[in-house]
């Protein structure tokens, strides 16, 4: 069976976006406001090197509620595998959850089982390529990561750099990194790996 590395999107690949007039911090909605982070190629390439799958599992409830288009949507997937080939990264498959219980659009205004913190997007994952998941790994920035990698069975790699303080974690999962570059070196070391870390691990359990 294979092996897979799930990432969250917004927050671990991609910056997250400040939407002044609600006090909030969210996705991108055009192409002007995806900006890969820092290290987020790098580590999506280690990942590749390393034989596992690279995998996007993500929340986008911005289409339910009309703030962004799947035209959109499918323009930034663009921009960000292209972005991440420039720097030979590739990610194996995006998975989106498009649903919300309260959004504008009928279509997409449900309950469903993909949406995190379910994990049915990781389930959908593994019956596509076959995966192993209680041999892998979910890495987000949000409590809601976590809770869908663990419900899937996966290790859980907390990334503890949210700008929302309410989003911010001490204990609980399995372990804490700042960024994705670092996360990725984490999986490394758990996989008996040589790699050089700017900043040693941190086990929880």
């Amino acid at each position: 069976m294979s092996r897979a590395v799930f990432f969250d999107r917004d927050g671990v690949i991609n910056t997250l976006v400040y939407r002044q007039e609600k006090d909030f911090f969210d996705s991108p909605f055009s192409l002007e406001e995806f900006q890969l982070l820092p290290g987020a190629a790098e580590g999506i390439r280690l990942v590749n090197e390393l034989g596992m799958l690279a995998i996007v599992v993500s929340n986008q409830p911005g289409i339910a509620k009309g703030n962004c288009s799947l035209e959109m949507m499918e323009q930034m997937n663009e921009k960000m595998r292209t972005e991440l080939a420039a720097l030979d990264a590739s990610l194996d498959a995006i998975y989106y959850c498009y649903h919300h219980p309260e959004g504008n659009i009928e279509m997409y205004r449900t309950v469903c089982q993909c949406r995190k913190p379910k994990p049915g997007l990781l389930l959908m994952a593994a019956h596509d390529f076959a995966i192993d998941l209680k041999l892998s790994y979910m890495i987000g920035d949000r409590l809601k990561d976590m809770q869908a990698g663990r419900k899937a069975g996966c290790k859980t790699i907390f990334l503890n750099n949210h700008p929302d303080p309410k989003e911010h974690l001490s204990s609980g999962f399995d372990y804490i990194d700042g960024s994705l570059l670092e996360a990725v070196r984490q999986i490394y070391q758990l996989e008996g790996k040589w790699i050089s870390l700017s900043i040693p691990p941190t086990p929880l359990r």
